[in-house]
């Protein structure tokens, strides 16, 4: 059970998030670092990181339910409750971006099924019905609703992931330099962020996952290849190497880490915890990356800004205030859930 304490603490940075929330809906998008050079910021970078996390989580929880895994079902209800708090902070961030939220509602009305944003909000709405559905409790743990459950969880899931490869796609031209490996990437970066995270939650519950060292071991090998080959696809591309370089330095360091821990310390609770901390530090950096990176290489960049040089983007403060809170308003829905869950 998630300390009440944790919860009053991501209670205050709901507020935080609340609060400066209210403030841009009066302002507008006017204070924010964004213009025509950088249209995705810290808010789209937030919702890409919190929404790869809860499709690992969902993942997952579909995996260990469609197999029969009764064992570890106590940590697939708990999964639950974090998926549906990385989805609330993901569709908040995107809420942030678009300005005014209720947008959304023209972007799931509009039947503009050319648009990867349309297909996005129709299966990230799936999975969140799916995960209330398995919240309540309405999913068994086997038998054919388990299945069914299962298999339109794992369809929706892995359907946004890989929809989240068409918005970087659909920004730079076709061809070798459109990163053929980046299917790959976003889909190793959302399991690898997703079970860096069911550690996490499990160290912190006192239960107890199985072979999670190597699992993890084996999706950073995952991580690690697609991340290079982009690299090698790239090489003719100056903008944005040594950043790269940095991410793929920080991946190979902790598969190595892992690999060592494997052999000398396998059931060091404590190096895991450090790892998987580091895991999700290193995706989140990894979106960061991707969004800036095509955003300079525009599919059809103006006459003469091409020749410009790109500029730097740099969060405003109210910026860096909302992402905070959007990680105070995912630990705060997960944490009161579970624990309510707990005392009922």
């Amino acid at each position: 059970m998630i300390s009440w304490f944790i919860v009053l603490i991501a209670l205050l940075l709901s507020g935080l998030w609340a609060g400066m929330f209210m403030k841009q809906l009066k302002s507008g998008l006017v204070h924010t670092a964004l213009d025509d050079h950088f249209t995705w910021g810290l808010y789209v970078q937030g919702f890409f990181f919190f929404s790869a996390l809860a499709g690992g989580v969902l993942v997952f929880m579909a995996v260990a339910t469609l197999f029969e895994v009764t064992s570890i079902r106590p940590l697939v209800e708990i999964g639950s409750a974090v998926a549906l708090g990385c989805l609330a902070a993901a569709g908040l961030l995107l809420g942030s971006d678009l300005g005014k939220p209720f947008r959304g509602f023209k972007i799931l009305t509009g039947n503009n099924f050319a648009s990867p944003l349309t297909w996005d909000f129709y299966m990230l709405s799936v999975c969140g019905v799916l995960d209330l559905l398995f919240l309540v409790g309405l999913i068994p743990s086997k038998g054919p609703m388990a299945t069914a459950w299962a298999v339109l969880c794992l369809l929706a899931t892995l359907g946004y992931v890989m929809v989240h490869t068409l918005f970087f796609l659909s920004r730079v031209g076709a061809g070798f330099r459109s990163q053929p490996f980046l299917g790959l990437d976003t889909l190793a970066q959302s399991l690898w962020g997703g079970m860096a995270l069911m550690n996490l939650i499990a160290l912190a519950s006192g239960l107890t996952m199985s072979h999670i060292g190597k699992l993890l071991l084996a999706l950073s090998c995952l991580t690690l290849i697609p991340l290079a080959g982009s690299h090698i696809a790239s090489l003719s591309i100056k903008s944005r190497e040594m950043e790269q370089k940095k991410i793929i330095i920080l991946d190979a360091f902790i598969l190595v880490v892992l690999a060592f821990i494997q052999m000398a310390a396998p059931e060091s609770k404590g190096l895991m915890a450090v790892m998987s901390v580091l895991i999700l530090v290193a995706v989140f950096l990894e979106k960061s990356h991707l969004m800036k990176q095509y955003q300079l290489k525009p599919t059809l960049p103006l006459p003469y800004s091409r020749y410009e040089d790109a500029p730097e983007y740099s969060p405003t403060a109210g910026e860096w205030v909302l992402a905070f809170g959007s990680v105070g308003v995912c630990v705060f829905f997960s944490g009161l859930i579970i624990n309510l869950k707990a005392l009922l």
